[in-house]
C-alpha cells in the first residue's frame, strides 16, 4: 500500500486523534466474522493496515495470536501503546512480512479500499492458510435528516464531499474485481448497528479524522474546526451528549484449498 507523503505526514500528526475520535468495532460483528471463518482461541490472525489497533484490541481476547501490520510508524507507536499484547510489524498489503501459509485469517478494517488490487489479494492469499479466510470491515455512518447534520455539511461545503476513490468504498462492486481468480470462496455479507458517544468538540474532531480532510493544511483545518464548533454548538440539540450512529459492514470469505496464486 503506497502512502502519499501528505497522508503520511497527516497520519503522524493525527494518530492520537484517530485513536481518540474514531469508532471501535462491536463485539457481535467481530465474533460473527470469526465464526464465519471458523476461527477461534487457537487461531493466528493478521490485522492488516491496523492503524491504532481499533480492531486489534477486539481480536486479542478471542484468538491465540494477533499480528498487526501497519505502514505508518506513528500509527504503530500508538497501536503498540494501546494494544501491547499484539505483535506489531511494519508492512503493507503488497509486502506482508510473514511466511507463506502462516496465519489462519486476515482482517482489514476501514482499509481494503486503499489497496483493492490483485497484487494485494495475491499477497493476502499467500500468507493465509488454505481453509482459513479473510474478513473486510467498514464502519458506515447512518445519517438521518437532522438539521445539525445539514448545517455541518453546509459548513464543510465541497471539502466535505468524499474523494472519488472513497465513494461506495464498502460495496462489493467497488473492490470485488480484485478477488477475481483468487483462491477464495464467495463473500458472505452482514452488518451490525452500533453507536459512538461523544460531545460536540469530540464530534468535530471525529469529522476532521475523515480521510479526505486529513491532508488539509493546518490553517484550513483550524478554520474548519472553529466553524464547525460554532455551528454545532448552536444547532445540535444536546451538545454535551452526541450519538454517532453506524452500521458495521462485514464481508467474509474462506480461502480454498487449491493451489495458491
Amino acid at each position: 500500500m503506497a502512502i502519499d507523503p501528505r497522508a503520511e505526514q497527516a497520519f503522524g500528526s493525527e494518530a492520537e486523534a484517530y485513536e481518540r475520535h474514531r469508532p471501535g468495532w462491536p463485539g457481535e460483528a467481530v465474533a460473527r466474522a470469526l465464526g464465519c471463518l471458523g476461527l477461534g482461541p487457537e487461531s493466528e490472525v493478521v490485522d492488516l493496515a491496523a492503524g491504532t489497533g481499533k480492531l486489534t484490541r477486539e481480536l486479542i481476547p478471542l484468538v491465540g495470536r494477533v499480528i498487526a501490520v501497519e505502514p505508518s510508524a506513528d500509527m504503530r507507536r500508538a497501536l503498540a501503546a494501546a494494544v501491547p499484547a499484539a505483535e506489531t510489524l511494519d508492512g503493507t498489503a503488497e509486502t506482508i512480512p510473514l511466511p507463506d501459509s502462516s496465519v489462519d485469517g486476515l482482517f482489514a478494517a476501514e482499509a481494503f479500499h486503499w489497496f483493492a488490487t490483485r497484487e494485494a489479494v495475491a499477497e493476502i492469499a499467500r500468507v493465509v492458510r488454505p481453509g482459513g479466510g479473510v474478513a473486510l470491515l467498514w464502519n458506515m455512518h447512518q445519517l438521518g435528516g437532522d438539521p445539525w447534520q445539514a448545517e455541518a455539511f453546509a459548513t464543510l461545503g465541497e471539502i466535505g464531499a468524499p474523494a472519488p476513490g472513497q465513494l461506495g468504498r464498502h460495496e462489493l462492486e467497488r473492490w470485488g474485481q480484485a478477488f477475481e481468480g483468487a483462491p477464495f470462496d464467495s463473500f458472505e455479507e452482514f452488518s451490525v448497528p452500533h453507536e459512538q458517544r461523544t460531545d460536540v468538540p469530540g464530534l468535530v474532531e471525529h469529522i476532521l479524522t475523515w480521510s479526505h480532510l486529513r491532508v488539509l493544511d493546518d490553517a484550513k483545518r483550524d478554520e474548519l474546526r472553529r466553524e464547525l464548533l460554532s455551528v454545532l454548538e448552536r444547532e445540535h440539540p444536546s451538545p454535551g451528549d452526541v450519538v454517532i450512529s453506524y452500521r458495521a459492514r462485514l464481508y467474509c470469505a474462506r480461502r480454498t484449498r487449491g493451489a495458491r496464486t
